[in-house]
């Protein structure tokens, strides 16, 4: 049941990665994708997995900060 869980995730996240008019949607997109992993990896209980996905989800968040940031700065947000 677990993996269905985390399959809907991030298919969810892919779609919305798929339909994002900026970059900022794609991010998020990929942020939902990570968190999909991260269930993935503590439902099957595998450390190391785990550790990558959370990993690859802090470089997610500040890849997001650093785009609002620079939107920010152009007048864009």
């Amino acid at each position: 049941m677990a993996v269905y869980i985390a399959l809907l995730i991030m298919a969810g996240g892919l779609a919305v990665i798929a339909t994002a008019k900026s970059l900022v949607r794609a991010i998020i997109g990929a942020e939902v994708m990570t968190l999909g992993a991260i269930y993935a990896s503590a439902a099957a209980r595998d450390i190391n997995m785990l550790a990558v996905a959370a990993s690859a989800g802090v470089f997610e968040t500040v890849l997001l900060v650093a785009t609002l940031f620079k939107m920010a700065r152009r007048g864009y947000v």
